[in-house]
């Protein structure tokens, strides 16, 4: 069946050789092809390099594959089994078998990433990062994160298309991709547009294309990995990758489906020691969704750009964002097709941190918006005691074991707060006496 919008195969043949010519992946050759094929999809759609700005929006990564005369199954297999050695590395350790290193069984590194080759890691820790990582792209808990945080993130998922369907429904790529559909899912169902959400996809009737639910700014690949690693710990921060990772090889695997969720599910049900409870799940979604007035300050960097060697420093912006991480010096370099500095995104992740550490415990999942619209003073806790300021310190001793309260609060006549004193604050100038006397 033909479809229009889809990339000529000259144009996609001449747009791989020019990306091949000049960018180089920290990984194999292999997985870096790989990778580049991928990429080709995503700049036919939007316009990029050989493509002179003329979209493609119906464009598969099954197009890209045949145009380059590749053989689909053997495309298809290599991916899968990239994500097979993650998923088999999570069931050895919900197993009981001890794995400390992001090796598959031949020694190799996962996805081809070298300094996964000799770095230690805490294996339940991955598995947290795997775990929270498939969750935060499910629509339905950003929805819920959506709720609790009172922001716009947006999202949505793959599905199989009828390619008839979507043409007699006038719809194509693009629109299915940025309009929102959540309303009309059951009815895409009913009327055969949505075929499948996971399973096989026939190249000529059926394509395999993401369907918004809901527009908003979304989330970014980098903020979730440098989120994770500082409110948790950089092994959690390297599972949260490696879900990211497979969510993009899973999108031409064996079989199309929602691997990452899946491994997921997997660990949330079989994985005894987690630990991992739904409130930091909301709250990573939360901090990694792009605010819509500081979208130009966020990369959202695909596995191809985070991986992509700079040439001046020689790093990628994993590698980067990981030094970062850790606290280690750091070296500037541009990150995702937005080509955003480093260090300027690592200050925006800084303030974000600041301003959420606050209000940590912000996620309060079980209020609707109708509690939180309750005054405050009809929770408020009188939690203090009040003396003047001639009080003595016999006077704010009486006064902590009368009203048995954290804090007295020091007052003049006309009822201006000079200042607090706490117990701590007590004890430490009585013992400060006390040694001044010794």
């Amino acid at each position: 069946m033909h479809l229009h919008s889809v990339a000529p195969k000259e144009l996609v043949q001449a747009d791989y050789d020019v990306l091949k010519s000049y960018e180089r992946l920290d990984t194999s050759r292999e997985i870096e092809d790989l990778l580049f094929i991928q990429s080709l999809e995503g700049r036919a759609h939007n316009g990029a390099g050989v493509f002179d700005k003329r979209t493609y929006v119906n464009t598969t990564i099954d197009d890209v594959v045949r145009a380059l005369g590749r053989d689909a199954g053997q495309i298809r297999a290599a991916r899968q089994a990239l994500i097979d050695d993650i998923v088999r590395f999570a069931a050895a350790v919900m197993n009981g078998e001890r794995r400390d290193r992001l090796v598959n069984e031949e020694g190799k590194p996962f996805l081809g990433v070298r300094f996964f080759e000799h770095r230690r890691v805490h294996a339940p820790d991955i598995l947290r990062g795997l775990y929270v990582g498939g969750l935060r792209d499910n629509p339905d808990i950003r929805k819920e994160a959506e709720r609790i945080y009172q922001v716009k993130i947006g999202g949505g998922r793959c599905y199989v298309i009828d390619v008839k369907t979507m043409l007699d429904m006038d719809l194509d790529g693009e629109r299915l991709a940025h309009e929102p559909h959540e309303a009309d899912i059951a009815e895409y169902m009913k009327r055969g547009l949505i075929v499948a959400a996971e399973g096989e996809a026939d190249p000529v009737t059926q394509r395999y294309f993401y369907i918004r639910h809901r527009v908003g700014p979304g989330q970014s690949d980098d903020a979730a990995f440098i989120m994770a690693g500082i409110l948790h710990n950089p092994d959690v921060a390297l599972g949260v990758f490696l879900a990211d990772a497979i969510d993009t090889f899973e999108k031409y695997a064996q079989t199309y489906r929602d691997q990452d969720g899946g491994l997921s599910f997997q660990i949330g049900r079989g994985f005894k020691d987690l630990s991992f409870p739904m409130e930091e799940v909301y709250e990573l979604v939360y901090l990694a969704a792009i605010p819509e007035i500081e979208e130009h300050l966020v990369p959202d960097s695909s596995l191809r750009y985070l991986l992509s060697i700079d040439q001046r420093s020689q790093q990628c912006a994993l590698k980067t964002h990981f030094d970062f991480v850790q606290g280690r010096p750091i070296v500037p370099l541009y990150v995702s097709f937005k080509r955003i500095l480093s260090t300027q995104f690592y200050e925006y992740i800084n303030r974000r941190l600041a301003s959420v550490s606050k209000l940590r415990k912000f996620a309060l999942p079980n209020l609707t918006i109708q509690e939180l619209d309750r005054p405050a003073v009809e929770i408020a806790k009188k939690d203090f005691g009040i003396v003047s300021k001639d009080a003595t310190l016999a006077d704010v001793i009486r006064t902590l074991k009368e009203t048995k309260c954290e804090t007295i609060i020091v007052q003049d006549k006309n009822n201006k707060v000079l200042g607090t004193i706490s117990p701590t604050d007590l004890l430490f100038y009585l013992n400060e006496g006390e040694r001044s006397h010794a």
